[in-house]
């Protein structure tokens, strides 16, 4: 093109080639496109890389592709949120999610990480593998780095999910809080789900804690769960609480009518009558 019509080739035009390279011949061939792009003083773009990034991977060839990553990096053009899916993505969907925590929090500690990335599938990969403590590790690290911004709600619920199943309870409860307390909090079913857990292992305080907590970060809890905190505070005979959650639902009309009314309040009262 450049011998014949005498146009010079910009970085779209590169671009382009290094793409059709990738998936026609391979990454090697898309690597001779880029080193001539550079011969020709041409700056590789955000794209550029992206594309060789994910020709490694998908090649599994994954040192290579993060070291494309790395070179983004030391070469001023940054990670976009497209980057780091093709980055994190491509190591999980290749069986490297333990690769993908370790990568993912060293961009985080140097603070390259973009916002608006997700660390959901990370966290999807992680549980899928039994990671769980590895799972946590990571949104631990993402609160402490104030990053609430990668952390989704589906992202947290699914750590606790996970903790949930493995009978972490104390761990749900910690997480759980911590999570809320940066506004992060779980939708109504989720909430639940994990409420129910608390109260049937006698955890109910701290369901209600959560629940209070959650309260203040605009959650708005329906009358299944006033229901299940009433029947656990009734099982665990903390009649003060049951009875301030009670009149609580009172105030919101959750209770329909006093047959309602009288089968919460006999729950409640079934452990004294039959101590």
């Amino acid at each position: 093109m450049t011998s014949v019509h005498r146009v010079a080739p910009d970085a779209y035009t590169f671009n382009i080639l290094i793409n059709s390279s990738c998936h026609a011949e391979g990454v090697d061939a898309a690597m001779r496109w880029f080193e001539e792009m550079w011969r020709r003083s041409c700056a590789p773009t955000g794209v550029s890389f992206n594309t060789l990034m994910r020709g490694f991977f998908r090649e599994r060839r994954y040192k290579e592709g993060i070291k494309v990553a790395h070179e983004m990096l030391q070469l001023g053009v940054g990670l976009s949120v497209a980057s780091m899916e093709i980055l994190i993505g491509g190591l999980c969907h290749g069986g490297e999610a333990l690769k993908a925590a370790e990568v993912f929090a060293e961009f985080l500690v140097d603070a390259v990480v973009p916002e608006g990335f997700d660390c959901l599938g990370l966290v999807e990969s992680l549980c899928h593998v039994g990671e769980v403590d590895r799972a946590v590790e990571v949104v631990e690290l993402v609160l402490e780095r104030n990053m609430v911004c990668c952390l989704s709600v589906p992202a947290g619920v699914t750590v606790l999910e996970c903790l949930l199943k493995a009978g972490k309870l104390d761990a749900v409860c910690q997480f759980m809080g911590r999570m809320v307390g940066e506004g992060i909090v779980p939708d109504i079913i989720s909430c639940n789900c994990f409420s129910e857990a608390l109260c049937e292992a006698g955890m109910t305080s701290d369901a209600n804690r959560l629940r209070i907590l959650a309260k203040e970060k605009g959650f708005v809890a329906d009358g299944v769960t006033y229901t299940m905190l009433v029947q656990g505070f009734g099982r665990e005979g903390r009649m003060k609480e049951g009875e301030a959650v009670l009149d609580e639902m009172l105030d919101l009309g959750f209770i329909e009518n006093i047959a309602a009314y009288n089968r919460l309040s006999d729950s409640l009262h079934m452990r004294r009558s039959l101590q």
